[in-house]
């Protein structure tokens, strides 16, 4: 779907106002929103999740 030149001009503006989080404080709490799934992830184990279970799950894997 085409969006009209005027749209897009708006788009464009708007673009210009979304930097991102500025302040470490900001940049901390956004740092998992783009996290992926991988083999070797930079952060296995995020803040909210239990060390020991992780663990726990990684040991049945291996075991399969």
């Amino acid at each position: 779907m085409l969006i009209s030149d005027k749209q897009h001009q708006a788009n464009l503006q708007n673009a210009r106002h979304s930097t991102g989080p500025q302040t470490p404080e900001g940049k901390q709490a956004v740092r998992f929103n783009a996290l992926h799934w991988s083999l070797r992830p930079q952060t296995v184990i995020l803040p909210n999740e239990d060390p020991m279970e992780y663990r726990q799950i990684w040991k049945a894997l291996n075991a399969q």
